[in-house]
């Protein structure tokens, strides 16, 4: 009985708390009570003017508002989450950043570049009409001029960069690590001169007749060449780059090639004539726009299952696919949010279709909390003042200092070196690359493990007992592959 009083006097208590919480706090995200990064969208007017953000889904609860006006932007090129930079491309070319933090918006730099891309929100790389590379960060720039005119710079993960230019009828490929200005490595893919490219994991594929030539990005070795039935008119990878979605010149069908086996494995029908690709980031959607124009198909990535077909225009920013799944597109002036699963309209923005619209995940926005701006309290001293001021008893001993143990600490312990081939969102895609790797009798298996709200299925083989016998398997199994460390 005495339970039972004590938990109604605590919801009680809970209740009348929660009703002293002003209305607006609720539409707020809090450091408290989320989990995981805010949902945002980023308007603008097309023609440039106010740059709001908003919370995800309702869209009715403004977070953030600029306070200069901001250009009209062409598309958004990477978002960091850690400085909280966006960089994108104006509608004049012109490289610029948005800092949230600081509520800033800015171009990077007055100089006229071509190719801008940027991998971190940050940095930015772009070619001059010279074909020069020009590194600009928010620090300085950095200028190279390579053997030949580059039409491309391709930035990596790890630092490096590729950039991409032309020799007669081949196209050359020449890595740096920025700002070194030593070319690390050179390839040259023949026939390639103007093909257009696409980055697949550590891959690098050029579209030449009717075929794909890939280089690996580490160290420009070339592989093997993939045989199509017509020219590549359009390619995009799955984030994971375990798979190319390739669509070929007038053609109602789309070709999913493995880059593990270098083949096509299978094709998706499609009701017409297509003309360009666009993939989900996070890998649930591949978008199709129609040779119409005037509409969408829309294939769940997870099952290569044509979902349907929607009416949208096609614009660098719509149609594109929102953090829970929703397909956003543009039906006249009005901005639609369909389910991704049946692609039956969700909600309806009127005359939405007249903003620039982009959507991020984000922390940056929570109010900060009242904790970290307190002063720090020692236990046993009455205040920062007394601990200066209060005299001391030069009578008493002082005690020596504890001696402390200079020993350093002991290293992880290796329990074998790993083979790995790769990692996977799809299990059955793992588990079907697994079973065609087998070495000395040994064939690979899969290892799940979170990462960021989602499970990485690897395919691997061992532990083994020394790098050298891992790196000899790796070798054996004439697969592309890494060694690494396992400590657990």
């Amino acid at each position: 009985m005495r339970t039972l009083i004590a938990l109604a006097l605590v919801l009680a208590a809970c209740g009348q708390a929660d009703r002293n919480v002003p209305a607006a706090a609720h539409g707020a995200p809090s450091a408290a009570s989320a989990r995981g990064p805010d949902l945002l969208v980023m308007r603008l007017p097309r023609s440039g003017g106010p740059l709001r953000v908003y919370a995800y889904p309702r869209l009715d609860s403004l977070i953030w508002s600029a306070t200069d006006p901001a250009p009209a932007i062409r598309r958004v090129l990477a978002f960091d989450e850690d400085a909280g930079l966006l960089a994108f491309v104006d509608a004049k070319g012109a490289p610029g950043r948005v800092d949230f933090r600081l509520d800033n918006i800015s171009l990077a730099t007055r100089t006229k570049l071509n190719d801008v891309s940027s991998i971190d929100g940050s940095t930015f790389y772009g070619l001059t009409k010279e074909g020069h590379l020009l590194r600009v960060t928010p620090s300085g720039d950095w200028k190279l001029e390579p053997p030949r005119a580059a039409r491309a710079a391709v930035p990596l993960t790890d630092g490096s960069l590729l950039l991409v230019g032309g020799k007669e009828q081949s196209a050359v490929v020449w890595r740096l690590h920025p700002p070194e200005p030593k070319l690390l490595d050179t390839a040259e893919i023949k026939g390639a001169a103007r093909a257009s490219w696409v980055q697949a994991g550590d891959r690098l594929y050029f579209t030449v007749a009717h075929s794909l030539i890939g280089v690996r990005t580490r160290d420009l070795q070339p592989l093997n060449e993939i045989a199509l039935d017509g020219h590549a008119r359009a390619l995009v990878a799955t984030p994971s780059g375990d798979r190319l979605y390739v669509l070929e010149d007038s053609s109602s069908k789309i070709d999913i090639i493995d880059r593990y086996r270098e083949k096509v494995s299978e094709h998706i029908e499609l009701p017409g004539i297509a003309e360009d690709l666009r993939i989900d980031p996070l890998g649930r959607y591949l978008l199709v726009r129609s040779a119409k124009k005037d509409s969408i198909w829309v294939i769940a990535i997870s099952t290569d299952r044509l979902i349907g077909a929607a009416r949208s225009v096609w614009r660098e920013d719509i149609p594109f696919v929102a953090p829970d799944g929703a397909i956003v597109l543009a039906d006249g002036g009005d901005v639609v949010f369909a389910d991704g699963g049946t692609l039956r309209e969700r909600r309806r923005v009127p005359q939405g279709a007249s903003d620039f619209w982009y959507a991020f995940s984000w922390t940056g926005f929570r109010p900060r909390a009242a904790s970290l701006d307190q002063p720090v309290q020692f236990p046993g001293a009455d205040s920062a003042d007394s601990a200066v001021t209060k005299p001391v008893d030069s009578s008493l001993a002082v005690a020596p200092p504890p001696i402390r143990d200079s020993t350093p600490p002991a290293p992880a312990v290796v329990k074998g070196w790993i083979v790995s081939f790769a990692a996977l969102l799809a299990e059955d895609k793992a588990r079907e690359l697994a079973a065609t790797i087998r070495v000395h009798g040994e064939t690979a298996r899969v290892l799940a493990s979170p990462r960021e709200g989602q499970t990485i299925y690897r395919v691997v083989l061992g532990p083994y007992p020394t790098k050298d016998e891992a790196e000899r398997v790796g070798r054996e199994s004439r697969q592309n592959y890494w060694v690494y460390e396992a400590t657990q």
